[in-house]
């Protein structure tokens, strides 16, 4: 049976949906990457993400991704919102006995970031458990124009990525399934590509959960559905590309989440394309061009020869359906393509 929500959102919502919000808050719940402040005559802008399950799961072993993670992911959310970060906020939980070189190299991780990203370490906490754990809040702020929401697409409208999809799964996948294939994996928050999307894009999400969830999230704000024109092997990263020839893995598993490759996934007005893609090409990067969005919310896409319709949520939901068990979630990847398969 298909659910007509989204499970993840269903979940956010029952958390924080009864929490006040601020006089002052421009978004809603879940209609931003981060949480954005009108305030003296600019916006403030705040996001807290954290690296918990990741490192659980030892998908994050190396504690110079740690670090560069611990920064990278919550300074991609503010990339979204079309800000600029000041400096983040760090909460670590580590053991009383850590090893001194794993110490250096989270450090390193952390420190190489904010210089990238321009940003600062300007505080935080520090405390001591069994388990590591980590959680950066990121502080940043508009002094002109707009912010960027995920809500304000229209049918007919693009629909672009910052750049090609895939390797955050293909990591996964290599991580829990075979660790001889090498997926390189250090996202880049698009912090350049969002200064053009400030002035072009009519709504933004990052893809730090897969590009399928984050078209589930973007059709349940907007009630509309999206038609993938690009075939989906087409939008796959070189990581993610060798992925699915190596291991026979159907392309759209590859963008199907929970784990994603933090690029920026946006719409533009169809009377701007020429123009944003002009001027995205003297900006010195090419966005990736995915389809346009429709009024049934619903997708349909091309993954090898096989032409698909399916529920907004199919794919976004069944990560939830797995109980997150890594495992069963490869399974019911599989089963729902055999029921394409099926049906073509």
């Amino acid at each position: 049976m298909i659910s007509n929500s989204n499970k993840e959102t269903d979940i956010i919502r029952k958390v924080a949906g009864n929490f006040a919000r601020h006089p002052s808050q421009v978004n809603q719940l879940m209609e931003a990457d981060a949480e954005i402040i009108w305030r003296n005559g600019e916006y403030l802008v705040l996001k807290t993400d954290g690296i918990h399950e990741e490192i659980k799961t030892k998908l994050y072993e190396d504690p110079y991704l740690i670090g560069w993670m611990a920064v990278t992911a919550p300074i991609s959310d503010i990339a979204a919102v079309g800000a600029v970060p000041e400096g983040i906020l760090l909460s670590l939980q580590m053991s009383l006995h850590e090893n001194e070189d794993w110490l250096k190299q989270i450090q390193a991780g952390i420190n190489d970031a904010c210089l990238h990203y321009h940003s600062y370490v300007l505080g935080g906490d520090t405390n001591f458990s069994d388990s590591v754990s980590i959680s950066t809040t990121a502080v940043a702020h508009i002094k002109a124009g707009r912010p960027l929401l995920r809500t304000g697409m229209k049918p007919g409208e693009r629909l672009y990525a910052t750049s090609l999809l895939g390797t955050g799964n293909a990591f996964a996948y290599s991580r829990f399934f075979n660790q001889a294939l090498d997926v390189q994996f250090r996202p880049v928050a698009r912090l350049v590509e969002s200064r053009v999307l400030r002035t072009y894009a009519t709504s933004c999400i990052d893809t730090s959960d897969g590009l399928f969830p984050a078209l589930a999230v973007l059709s349940e704000l907007n009630n509309v559905g999206f038609h993938l024109e690009t075939p989906l092997l087409k939008l796959l990263s070189e990581d993610a590309g060798s992925v699915h020839r190596q291991e026979g893995l159907p392309d759209w598993m590859l963008l199907a989440g929970p784990h994603g490759e933090y690029e920026l996934l946006f719409t533009v007005a169809g009377e701007k394309q020429n123009e944003f893609e002009k001027e995205c090409e003297s900006e010195g990067w090419n966005p990736v061009y995915l389809g346009k969005v429709i009024a049934l919310p619903k997708l349909d896409f091309i993954t090898g020869s096989l032409k698909i319709q399916c529920h907004r949520h199919t794919i976004a939901n069944l990560f939830y359906e797995s109980n997150g068990d890594i495992l069963a979630y490869l399974q019911l990847l599989k089963q729902q393509h055999e029921k394409w398969v099926a049906n073509n």
